[in-house]
């Protein structure tokens, strides 16, 4: 600040007050003199006089500066230095601000209820403080495969929304790296959850946390080689689950081959040309052969077999038999089935019914037999002494022994059988 310092001496040559003479108060005589001197030198400047009535002038101009310095001052110490960062990048700002909200306004800067700021709104800040401001944007998340959960944060990177949402301690396996950006604009990311497996191999016992994809992952990351014929149980390419337990079995024998049939199958199709129930082979069938390498091991103490690989070397060749389906043509004078016949009509015009009649001409019985012919179905002894159930049973094989001619052996009453 510049400084004006104003010297002015009074009659007596000491520093006076402004304005104000050290001189004793003028006497009449003096003053009668001083009138002549005016009169003598009228029209000529007095130079003394001139300096007095600008003086004042001089001094006020003077007195107005420094005020206007003193309040410039003032002004410049209200301005303060504020280091505002927003989403990571820091910038300086000059402020009159008291607050944080009254700093944010002067910026232009409008909070979303989803943004974080740091101090709070409310908070007083002096010069050299710091404004912290996080732009909310969306992290999504999809763990093992699940349905994608979205979460909104503030973090710049995806270990600080890991951190955010409660899941910064988990082992996880991330399609981005922890220390990627996360953008206003959002991200996804798919995540891998640690499992806990257990190897055995030869007995020994190893428990692995992991995020590897496969089985054979697994035992790659553990340090583990596996020879050319190892069996690994689950399978190599098998995808690693929470708690599983991976056998690793080695080879005890040599490895050798061996050929199995492979037994072919026939199939029967319907041919409506060939007489019912008839087959004919159409193509023969021929076993294949598979080729099937095994090697001897030990699991649980004891040696076994194992299969190492199978191989087709010979396809089987299915056969085909048809079977017919041609119903017989019908004999206009041969019956239906003997159960769906009318016996009772046969009895009632054979014998009216009576199941011990007796024919002086040698016929007997519900449907009048003859011995030799009631012999001929199994009976014995005259027909017209069996029961009624026996009789009709007997008929019935009768009729199918004569394939249904019922003609040649009740020609005149069989036409009953139909009623």
């Amino acid at each position: 600040m510049n400084i004006v310092r104003i010297r002015s001496s009074g009659p007596s040559g000491r520093r006076g007050h402004r304005g104000t003479s050290t001189s004793a108060e003028p006497r009449p005589a003096p003053a009668a003199a001083s009138r002549r001197r005016r009169k003598s030198g009228a029209g000529r400047p007095n130079p003394l006089a001139a300096w007095r009535n600008s003086r004042g002038v001089v001094i006020g101009a003077v007195l107005a500066a420094v005020l206007l310095l003193a309040g410039g001052g003032t002004a410049f110490a209200m301005d303060k230095r504020i280091t505002l960062t927003v989403d990571g990048e820091s910038r300086t700002v000059h402020t009159f601000g008291g607050t944080v909200q009254e700093i944010l306004d002067d910026e232009g800067i409008t909070l979303s209820e989803r943004d974080a700021v740091a101090p709070a709104l409310a908070t007083s800040l002096g010069a050299g403080a710091e404004v912290m401001v996080r732009t909310g944007r969306e992290f999504t998340l999809a763990v093992d495969g699940e349905d994608p959960a979205a979460h909104w944060v503030t973090a710049l990177t995806v270990g600080e929304a890991l951190d955010q949402i409660g899941m910064g301690a988990q082992a996880l396996s991330l399609s981005e790296e922890r220390s990627a950006e996360v953008p206003v604009a959002g991200l996804s990311v798919e995540a891998r959850s640690a499992r806990h497996l257990v190897l055995l191999r030869d007995r020994v016992r190893l428990e692995v946390d992991t995020n590897a994809e496969t089985i054979g992952e697994v035992i790659e990351a553990s340090g583990i080689e596996l020879g050319e014929h190892d069996i690994v149980e689950p399978a190599l390419e098998e995808e690693p689950l929470n708690g599983m337990v991976v056998k690793i079995t080695h080879l005890t024998g040599g490895v050798q081959t061996k050929e199995v049939p492979i037994e072919a199958e026939t199939e029967e199709r319907e041919n409506p040309e060939l007489p019912k129930d008839e087959k004919k082979v159409v193509t023969e069938p021929e076993d294949g052969v598979k080729e099937i390498t095994y090697a001897t091991v030990l699991k649980e103490g004891e040696e076994t077999d194992h299969v190492l690989s199978e191989k087709v070397t010979k396809e089987p060749v299915n056969g085909v038999t048809e079977i017919g389906t041609k119903e017989p043509e019908v004999n206009p004078n041969v019956g239906g089935p003997a159960d769906s016949l009318n016996w009772a009509g046969l009895a009632q015009c054979e014998s009216t019914g009576n199941a011990g009649a007796v024919n002086p001409a040698g016929y007997y019985g519900l449907y009048q037999f003859s011995l030799p012919t009631w012999s001929s179905t199994g009976g014995t002894g005259l027909p017209s002494e069996a029961s009624p159930d026996e009789q009709t049973m007997r008929a019935k094989k009768l009729y199918d022994m004569v394939g249904g001619n019922w003609q040649s052996q009740w020609p005149e009453c069989g036409v009953h059988l139909f009623d």
